[in-house]
């Protein structure tokens, strides 16, 4: 029988409606199926995943690797969960503003233990798409009755432009989607076909927010805005049907603040009150929304580019923020669904699509990286607190659901059609128009190589209290910037480090991207590139160490590591230094007693 705004699937008398009789097995070849994809994706890290890291860039492939190292270790130590001094020493970092992922460290936390994190961050790469089109096609159960066509869904939301350019850059947080689908079903339990029970399944949908902020904060917040879009849509179409349904939407959304508040009251106390947080917007909002012309112009991870490489070559920021690829094909499925499929939920999904869209431009129109001076919508939150610190352009993700939402709708909507020429051409065509978000095979693995002395004797020469400054530093340098993170995880966190990438503050500013560089590192940096071999100031980069509690100086051997750098350092440190394994160890020397 029809629902009152006639969403669910079933509605149409045109064919057998025919469910698949076996989910159990469906579901485990839909799983199958798309981790093979997944695997084929990330083919080139298979062969080493303890070695190398799935992605084109290192820092955030470490960064992530040290945090899920990180939680599971603190844990086990009686650490402070969601506040580290092991980096950054002596200020810390606050792991609420960063991309922690603490949810997903303890999920891998037995891989992590017996195959070591870089392991466990390139099977969570491979796994987040998995799950995530897994939970699209569980989300879509409501709304298609057919088992094909939501897997399909799910295969091209599982493996959209958004997640395969996050995957690229090794954004661990943002290739495990799993929210959006999660939506989808609060909003068919909700306003759809409500449930008796409104509070039940509002404090249900508080769980999954906390779930999510266990995975990444910002999309707790991009999911909020998500759903008033879709209050503010179906209040605009269906004014009457909206009043109706406000008292229950009321009761689910107080209890779900309330659990979502009870659950994540000490993650809660750290993003808006913990130490070290940033006391300025951590990015400027006019690099934050997508470019407009993304829509249609493909990058290089996209299989099919026709030729629109130079193109491609003129959008705005990396790579990794350019997901919002749909083309000419799918636009045409989508605009054909929604003209001829006779369902409110075809129009409503394409009505939030689009204002998803368009939010996702951020404050103003840019065109192949050209600021248009259009003024958009996303203008109007631009300095709300929080709300200010999201990406717009990463609304693409919710963008991708509407579109593979459609898809399904439309070929659930041909099955049921009857046999004949022009059935089989409207779902050729369908599908061909899918194969458009195929993705290129340019997913790349880096090498991760930690030398011997974090793995083999770092826990003899270190003590749990050393603090170490390493040559070289931490950085957020894309290639190869936090690889000494990577070491310090490990070693088994044998020592602290005052280098760290991260996003925070200090008393002396208000917003840190890495921690501040040291003159000792200054000078050190300098000699590694050739560009200086002056020893001065040696007595002002020890004080500087000796302030920052530095024990140790750990200078790791390779190239440009020479006699002038290994004499500047015994200069600083006051000590002959000693080679162990590959690593030169350096004590700081005490401070000789002054005369009395």
């Amino acid at each position: 029988m029809p629902t009152a705004i006639g969403l669910r699937a079933g509605t149409r008398t045109g064919g057998a409606i025919s469910p698949c009789h076996r989910p159990a097995v469906a579901s485990a070849l839909t799983a199958a199926v798309y981790l093979v994809a997944s695997l084929a994706v990330h083919r080139r890290v298979l062969g080493d995943l303890g070695g190398s890291t799935t992605g084109s860039t290192s820092a955030d492939a470490h960064l992530f690797a040290w945090w899920l190292n990180w939680f599971p270790w603190a844990a086990g130590h009686g650490h402070e969960l969601l506040f580290t001094a092991h980096q950054n020493y002596p200020g810390g970092v606050n792991a609420m503003w960063n991309t922690s992922v603490p949810l997903l460290a303890f999920l891998l936390a037995p891989v992590t233990f017996t195959a070591g994190p870089v392991v466990s961050y390139n099977i969570g790469m491979i796994l987040g798409p998995v799950v995530s089109g897994l939970a699209l096609v569980l989300a879509l159960r409501p709304y298609v009755a057919r088992w094909l066509p939501r897997s399909i869904a799910g295969l091209l939301y599982a493996f959209s432009p958004f997640v395969v350019a996050h995957g690229s850059v090794g954004h661990l947080n943002l290739v495990w989607a799993v929210l959006p689908p999660v939506l989808l079903w609060a909003v068919h339990t909700l306003v759809v076909v409500p449930t008796a029970h409104p509070a039940r399944a509002g404090a249900l949908l508080g769980v999954a927010f906390a779930v999510q902020t266990g995975i990444y904060s910002q999309t707790v917040a991009l999911g909020a805005v998500a759903l008033v879009v879709v209050a503010v849509c179906l209040a605009v179409r269906r004014p009457q049907l909206a009043v109706e349904r406000l008292p229950g939407v009321a009761r689910a959304v107080a209890a779900c603040l309330a659990t979502y508040a009870a659950l994540c009251a000490y993650p809660l106390y750290q993003l808006l009150a913990g130490p070290n947080r940033p006391r300025v917007q951590i990015r400027d909002p006019a690099v934050t929304g997508a470019d407009a012309a993304n829509l249609l112009v493909p990058t290089h991870l996209a299989a099919l580019r026709g030729g629109t490489g130079p193109l491609a070559d003129q959008l705005r920021s990396h790579a990794g923020e350019q997901g919002g690829y749909l083309g000419v094909a799918l636009l045409v499925v989508v605009l054909v669904a929604v003209v001829s499929v006779r369902r409110p939920l075809v129009r409503m999904v394409g009505a939030i699509g689009v204002v998803l869209l368009v939010l996702s431009f951020g404050v103003g129109l840019v065109v192949l990286d050209h600021d248009t001076g259009i003024p958009l919508p996303w203008h109007l939150v631009e300095r709300v607190p929080l709300l200010s610190e999201i990406e717009p352009v990463r609304f693409q993700v919710f963008v991708a659901l509407c579109v593979a939402l459609l898809v399904a709708v439309w070929l659930d909507h041909l099955a049921a059609t009857p046999p004949g020429p022009r059935r089989t051409a409207a779902v050729a065509a369908t599908l061909l128009a899918a194969v458009t978000w195929l993705p290129s095979d340019s997913q790349v693995a880096v090498p991760a190589p930690v030398p011997t002395f974090f793995t083999r004797s770092a826990q003899q020469q270190l003590a749990a209290d050393d603090v170490a400054e390493t040559v070289p530093t931490i950085t957020g340098t894309w290639m190869g910037g936090a690889e000494p993170l990577r070491w310090q995880a490990a070693s088994g966190m044998a020592y602290r480090t005052i280098g760290g990438y991260f996003i925070g503050s200090d008393p002396r500013h208000d917003l840190l991207l890495e921690a501040p560089t040291t003159l000792y590192q200054r000078v050190a940096t300098e000699i590694t590139a050739g560009r200086t071999t002056s020893m001065a100031g040696a007595g002002s980069a020890a004080r500087q160490l000796r302030a920052a509690g530095v024990t140790v100086v750990l200078v790791v051997d390779r190239p440009g590591v020479g006699a002038p750098l290994l004499e500047w350092t015994r200069r600083v440190t006051g000590s002959p230094g000693r080679r162990v394994d590959d690593v030169w160890l350096f004590r700081m020397a005490p401070v000789a007693a002054g005369p009395r």
